[in-house]
């Protein structure tokens, strides 16, 4: 017998196992990098959006909190366009559009929206671009193209509440990044953040701030713990309910839409523009005092608006002021000029807290309060393009 013969043979079939097995290897290692390097790219892409964005919103707050410090925003100003001048010298701006030639300051002619397409020179008032600002829907708009060529369609309210100078305003921000404060609130716009490329969307490159144009109000829907899990990969959501979870149900109904839950600064404008009133920050809660005395009524004892939240247990966070914040009787006294229609019903915000809880707030016409939900609660999707 020849042992090297036997002993090559040997030596060959080690070799093929081998190589089966790195080929094996090499077909796995494939398939989860066909399946998990588009969610790593459609993160990263995501990711730098959300960047740019904030990059566009903080910049133009730095022009807008510097005109404060000034005293330049504890007057009233009567048209956007008035505001847009004195905005300009704190502001690059490269190009100004009134209103007759607003789509002379966009890059193309349609903003794709879920419901179809719309003409950007139609964009004229305030009521078109469905801003959050009191008094703008009659208010014409005003296009601009700043100096690094971000379009940017925008209304400034004539009802604007005059902000003190020598207050300093908090920041909101976005991942742990300084975004707007509030001296921004009265400014409604929608800006395009990649200029002539696609998709000209909003919810994707066009965006807004203190606009819900292109919004869309959904049913409530829920999904499984699988199906959130698959969110989570995504990183759409940061963790997952045990059973049914509607909050992560309205992140992926929203995100399906190409759009996004509201944040809760973007809810409270929402609820301030509903209720004709300009000061509602975040966690505002307002309140009929009446109806709060209805809700609590009882054993010949009446609870006044604060004491209603303290008495159901609302996790209240505080106002700048230290003090929970109730609007007494604040049934809606003017919403005529707003640019939006009363919206009503319980909304998730982007606020995701925990694996359990996520922000929503109420909007009805006697209340609208703030709160930590259980994701198993049926809030509806509210999905926007900010």
């Amino acid at each position: 017998m020849n042992i090297h013969k036997i002993r090559n043979e040997n030596s060959d079939k080690r070799f093929a196992v081998t190589l089966a097995q790195i080929l094996v290897a090499l077909f796995v290692t494939g398939a989860l990098v066909s399946v998990i390097l588009p969610v790593v790219i459609g993160n990263r892409q995501e990711q730098t959006s959300k960047e740019q964005v904030r990059i566009i919103k903080y910049n133009l707050t730095q022009a807008t909190d510097d005109m404060k410090s000034k005293g330049l925003l504890s007057k009233k100003y009567p048209t956007t366009k008035a505001f847009v001048t004195e905005l300009k010298k704190y502001y690059n701006i490269a190009k100004v559009c009134d209103n007759s030639n607003i789509a002379d300051c966009w890059p193309y002619e349609k903003i794709s929206t879920v419901d179809g397409d719309v003409m950007v020179s139609t964009i004229k008032t305030g009521e078109n671009l469905k801003s959050l600002g009191l008094g703008t829907k009659n208010t014409n708009t005003v296009g601009i193209i700043t100096e690094s060529g971000i379009p940017m369609i925008m209304t400034y309210s004539p009802r604007c509440t005059p902000l003190n100078p020598k207050k300093t305003y908090s920041w909101s921000n976005a991942d742990d990044k300084p975004e707007t404060n509030a001296t921004t609130n009265c400014i409604s716009a929608i800006f395009d953040i990649n200029g002539k490329s696609g998709p000209n969307r909003v919810g994707k490159d066009v965006r807004t701030l203190n606009s819900i144009f292109g919004y869309k109000k959904y049913d409530s829907v829920a999904v499984n713990k699988s199906e959130c899990k698959d969110l989570k990969m995504k990183q759409l959501v940061k963790a997952c309910q045990s059973s049914r979870d509607y909050y992560a149900g309205a992140v992926k109904k929203c995100k399906d839409a190409g759009l996004h839950l509201p944040s809760i600064e973007t809810l409270a404008v929402i609820a301030g523009a509903t209720y004709g009133r300009t000061d509602i920050g975040p966690y505002t809660l307002i309140m009929s005092n009446k109806y709060a005395q209805e809700q609590t009524c009882g054993n010949g004892k009446c609870t006044d608006c604060k004491d209603y939240y303290k008495h159901n247990d609302y996790n209240i966070r505080k106002e700048l002021s230290g003090e929970p914040v109730c609007l007494k009787d604040s049934i809606p006294y003017d919403t005529s000029g707003s640019a939006i229609g009363v919206i009503s019903g319980d909304f998730w915000s982007g606020s995701e807290l925990s694996s359990t809880t996520a922000i929503r707030r109420n909007i009805y016409s006697k209340f609208s309060s703030w709160g930590e939900s259980n994701r198993d609660d049926f809030y509806a999707p509210f999905c926007v393009g900010d």
